[in-house]
């Protein structure tokens, strides 16, 4: 939709940008219309770098939209009083979530934590497994690591920012989330443009870019 994305993409090395010191806009394929840089800011170190790089407060980079894991650290090196942001969140019933990671990392090759032996494990199975989901969206967002145990005190705390200071979305209410964000971004749905873009990403669920069927529980 004209937005420029902060991913991982951004430092990957056949692109020739990843080892400059100085903020690169580009457009990473000819045939797609949309733009990144040359920085990551999906994780901590990459967002102290982007931010020693004036990402935001440079002012080269338009209608910017960054995507993050670590929303405390990109809060706390990437803005300040006089460059602030909007945040934006989607959420999705806890269960939901875990079994569809479940099935996407059995295929998903491109994931850092693609695991094809889970094709034949059977699911009960896999639930009892260690896990990397104890509590880790509330640790980042009060800013603990994620050896740090998190208590009542930090639920509320992440709560009480997620009702403050966050646009959120619901994925069991995918329609209705998708209008907000567009109005909180200023997107005009009625563009072709933007309505191609959403039926990509958002449209039939069996040619959907951000879709993986699997079963339900």
């Amino acid at each position: 939709m004209g937005k420029t994305l902060t991913i991982r993409l951004g430092i990957d090395p056949r692109f020739n940008h990843h080892e400059s010191d100085e903020l690169v806009v580009f457009q990473p394929w000819e045939n797609e219309d949309w733009k990144t840089v040359n920085v990551d800011t999906t994780l901590a170190g990459g967002i102290v770098r982007a931010g020693e790089m004036g990402l935001v407060t440079s002012g080269k980079v338009d209608d910017l939209m960054i995507f993050t894991m670590d929303p405390n650290t990109a809060v706390k090196h990437l803005f300040d009083e006089q460059h602030k942001g909007r945040m934006l969140a989607l959420f999705r019933n806890p269960v939901e979530r875990v079994v569809s990671k479940f099935y996407y990392l059995q295929h998903a090759s491109w994931e850092p934590g693609y695991n094809p032996s889970w094709v034949d494990l059977p699911l009960l199975e896999y639930a009892k497994l260690p896990s990397e989901d104890d509590n880790f969206m509330v640790r980042k967002l009060v800013g603990k690591k994620y050896w740090e145990n998190v208590d009542v005190k930090d639920l509320q705390a992440a709560k009480e920012l997620v009702t403050n200071s966050v646009v959120v979305g619901i994925m069991s209410e995918a329609e209705e989330s998708f209008k907000r964000f567009n109005v909180a971004l200023g997107m005009d749905e009625k563009v072709e443009r933007n309505r191609a873009c959403m039926h990509d990403f958002f449209g039939d669920v069996d040619e959907s870019k951000n879709s993986n069927e699997h079963q339900k529980v």
